[in-house]
């Protein structure tokens, strides 16, 4: 008897705490990003990108070797756009931001309530890179590209800045 009574109390527990949900699964789709995270993708969920005219963000992996940290590609909605509608985020927690950049800032730009500082690029100016320092080994850099005109370089960049900005560790 008391072995029937354990296992029903056992069934109760199991079954007693499940609730349905209606509709449908949508995988690798993020609405709400998560706490302390250090995923460069988690820096903007899929219905911000999707509110700017991006598909999902693509994770990157980090390239050690290149002092490169791990990122996060969000390419444009439209499957006829060009590169120049993609943006880049990079999210370093092991590299001093004068390791990855070989410059030093141009300037800086007040942009979502904080304070990015413009790298310019090492490749010329059909790329903008915009940098926040988080630490002394900490940063989160957004790369974007205009080679059809360079002077729209940052256009994406500043763009995507003020999103970025709302999942910036503070």
């Amino acid at each position: 008897m008391l072995t029937a009574v354990a296992v029903l109390a056992a069934a109760g527990v199991v079954t007693g705490c499940t609730t349905k949900i209606a509709g449908t699964p949508q995988p690798g789709r993020v609405t709400v990003a998560p706490a302390a995270s250090t995923d460069a993708c988690s820096l903007m969920t899929a219905d911000e990108a999707a509110g700017l005219g991006f598909a999902t963000g693509v994770p990157e992996a980090a390239k050690p070797e290149s002092r490169v940290p791990p990122g996060c590609l969000w390419k444009s909605s439209d499957p006829q756009a060009s590169q120049d509608d993609a943006v880049e985020v990079f999210y370093s927690t092991d590299l001093a931001i004068g390791e990855y950049f070989s410059t030093q800032p141009t300037g800086e730009e007040p942009i979502g309530g904080v304070t990015w500082q413009n790298y310019p690029s090492a490749i010329g100016d059909s790329f903008c890179n915009l940098a926040l320092p988080l630490s002394a080994t900490s940063f989160i850099a957004i790369s974007g590209s205009n080679f059809t005109d360079p002077g729209k370089a940052c256009d994406v960049v500043r763009k995507v800045a003020p999103v970025i900005a709302t999942h910036v560790p503070r």
